[in-house]
């Protein structure tokens, strides 16, 4: 029940986000063209899936020294490692999502100077964040029944087989390219 009240929140939130916006970006920089906005979201996309790759890797992975943040590492990510058919534990809780959400957002302002490119761009983040959570769902509850299968056996080697390969969940575009592609035998 935790699981699908948490995945209908993320599948009203960042939508509405998004609409929300992207008004307000409208009429920040009026005169943009929608054109432009549409090219946004697939380099959205793009970044969401260097984000997924290198917040899997580095920040859901880490070992700190302090035992503040290996607590909240835990409780992000690690206990997911340790019981993975939890459906409580497949889902990312709105309360990381939304200050991460934040923090990439104010990121993304203070790189482009402009509402809309950040907007358009963050548009992307989002439906490339809810992919991911539809993707990880269901590897972890029915890939069989959702074609999921090559993303099953890519995140089943990483849960498994080997926690030092196959980050990206999505896609394994940043594992090819970063050396951490690992194939199942």
């Amino acid at each position: 029940m935790f699981a699908t009240l948490q995945l209908l929140c993320s599948f009203w939130m960042y939508p509405l986000a998004a609409i929300i916006l992207g008004y307000a970006a409208n009429m920040a920089e009026p005169g943009r063209s929608p054109v432009e906005f549409v090219w946004l979201i697939p380099t959205g996309l793009l970044l969401w899936t260097l984000l997924e790759y290198g917040l899997h890797r580095v920040v859901f992975h880490w070992t700190s020294k302090i035992p503040t943040v290996r607590k909240i590492v835990r409780q992000f990510h690690l206990l997911h490692h340790a019981e993975p058919h939890r459906k409580d534990q497949i889902l990312v809780r709105a309360r990381f999502s939304v200050p991460m959400s934040i923090g990439i957002l104010i990121s993304l302002y203070g790189i482009t100077q402009s509402e809309f490119r950040t907007v358009g761009l963050m548009a992307g983040i989002w439906t490339g964040f809810l992919y991911y959570e539809w993707v990880h769902y269901g590897v972890h509850t029915s890939a069989s029944d959702l074609g999921l299968a090559a993303h099953r056996r890519r995140h089943f080697l990483h849960h498994f087989v080997d926690d030092k390969s196959c980050y990206g969940v999505t896609s394994p575009l940043w594992d090819w390219l970063l050396g951490t592609y690992k194939k199942l035998n």
